[in-house]
């Protein structure tokens, strides 16, 4: 129910505007009938409108006066104004200066139904600005604080000050829920009403239009509920074509970070084996791991590298190796088959992170196949290329392309050369990576869009990150900070130093 004021120096017109039509029945819930500007002012300043109707000609101070005073006090608050035809002069500056609405007098039924209709509207749109925002806001704080590696318990205190109540001495978890579509407010109602139905208590965070982060808060559960409550999930994970990550349960006094890391590491699960689908967390979920590295570091001839890559391909397909596990064994690989390069050059790349893995290769099977190439490479002389003009064309095209998903490999293809013989060519050129560079180069454009008034989220997605946490987590990784913590302290600088100014010219 929306508050309105009626003002009026006409009593007899603010009975009639009560009786006029049923408000309560179109949403509206009249706090007030008042006399003049004086007494609406008070009230406004004292307690939350949202609609006030009131008259533009009174005596002593006007409904413009009224109306200037709610674009101080109370902007969001909407001004109808009722008015007769011969003042138009008014209502010409009313417009101007933002009433909402114009009704003149005598007040007619439909016509006010109709305003009041489009109120309704406007406030209900408003509404969702604010949660929009809310969610926004609380969401920054919540990926900080997994960031900034707070015990559960700790969390929970934090959530608390933001409305959220998780149960005390109860197990904890994280869950996210990832899609290669904008995921639906609606479809997350669902999600919460199922969890709600089961009694696990949760927090909700948005790290992307496209990947939403759950902490649930649970007591013990009969192994028939868990049944019940994992089916419903895995129905509503296919029927909306969700990956669902899941972490292992664990206590109040546990650091937050490595649990999220888990639930985030599974719901990337289909990346590798191509299947969409709920995921949890295992401690084995590397099992094949100690073999292969044992293996690839034994090797003394590339067919034993190529017997390690088949046994790392067949330890994928059995679920035996996720992309932490795929991540750690590329990079002790390209550290290995340096000893069998035959030429005073070598392709080995820089070592990768599992955020390398999601974020700079199109497909974490892309690896597989460089690593393969890797070994052909060796096998024979590299080819005759000019490196110059080669790096020079991708660093122009980087320049350009920089927020869009790009990759060595499709540079690669571009110039006809294998990406490991292009990635030895920029490393040689540039100094650094291929990955590294344009991480950079996103991160340089970052730094100066944070200086502006544009949301975090949208300054991750300019500069070709969806991911929030991804992009908070890179930034804090090279530069010492997140984003939140570079963009206050740049604030904080700028009010000193307006302070500053000001104190010289005064």
């Amino acid at each position: 129910m929306y508050k309105l004021i009626l003002v009026d120096d006409e009593p007899w017109i603010l009975k009639d505007m009560e009786q006029i039509v049923d408000w309560e029945a179109l949403g509206f819930q009249i706090v007030a009938k008042l006399n003049d500007v004086h007494m609406a002012e008070s009230l406004l300043k004292r307690q939350s409108i949202d609609v006030v109707i009131s008259d533009i000609r009174m005596p002593g101070k006007s409904g413009l006066d009224l109306l200037s005073f709610v674009n101080r006090v109370s902007p969001h608050t909407l001004m109808v104004f009722m008015s007769a035809y011969s003042e138009f002069s008014y209502a010409k500056k009313a417009l101007e200066l933002g009433c909402f609405a114009y009704l003149l007098k005598p007040v007619n039924e439909q016509e006010l139904q109709d305003t009041l209709n489009k109120c309704s509207n406007r406030l209900a749109e408003r509404d969702r600005d604010l949660r929009v925002l809310q969610t926004y806001h609380n969401s920054m704080l919540f990926l900080e604080m997994i960031e900034k590696g707070l015990t559960v318990q700790q969390v929970s205190k934090l959530l608390k000050g933001l409305g959220v109540e998780m149960r005390s001495g109860a197990g904890y978890a994280f869950a996210i829920v990832k899609s290669k579509t904008a995921i639906s407010e609606q479809s997350l109602l669902n999600s919460d009403r199922l969890l709600q139905e089961h009694d696990v208590a949760f927090f909700r965070a948005m790290a992307s239009p496209l990947k939403w982060t759950y902490l649930l808060s649970h007591s013990d559960m009969d192994s028939n509920t868990v049944k019940s409550l994992y089916k419903r999930v895995l129905a509503m994970a296919a029927e909306h074509q969700w990956d669902v990550g899941i972490s292992v349960s664990n206590v109040s006094d546990s650091q937050i970070a490595k649990y999220y890391n888990q639930a985030n590491m599974m719901a990337d699960t289909s990346s590798l084996n191509r299947r969409i689908g709920v995921y949890r967390y295992r401690p084995r979920v590397n099992a094949a791991l100690p073999s292969i590295m044992e293996r690839i570091g034994k090797a003394k001839k590339l067919e034993h590298l190529e017997a390690a890559l088949f046994d790392l391909h067949r330890g994928i397909a059995k679920d035996q190796i996720h992309l932490s596990g795929l991540a750690e064994i590329y990079n002790f690989f390209v550290v290995v088959i340096k000893n069998f390069s035959s030429s005073a050059q070598s392709f080995a790349e820089d070592s990768i992170s599992v955020q390398d893995l999601v974020l700079h290769y199109g497909n974490p099977h892309d690896l597989l196949v460089q690593m393969r190439m890797l070994i052909d490479e060796h096998k024979k002389k590299p080819p005759e290329v000019t490196t110059l003009p080669i790096v020079e064309e991708i660093i122009k095209d980087i320049e350009r392309r920089y927020a869009h998903k790009i990759s060595l490999k499709e540079f690669a293809q571009q110039y006809f050369i294998s990406p490991n013989y292009l990635s030895h060519l920029f490393k040689q050129e540039k100094g650094q990576s291929f990955i590294h560079f344009l991480i950079q180069k996103r991160l340089d454009a970052a730094i100066t869009l944070l200086k502006e008034d544009i949301s975090l989220y949208e300054v991750g997605k300019l500069v070709g990150y969806e991911d929030y946490a991804h992009f908070s987590k890179l930034f804090k990784k090279h530069l010492g900070q997140s984003p939140l913590e570079y963009k206050q302290s740049f604030d904080n600088k700028n009010i000193v130093h307006k302070k500053l100014q000001s104190n010289l010219f005064d």
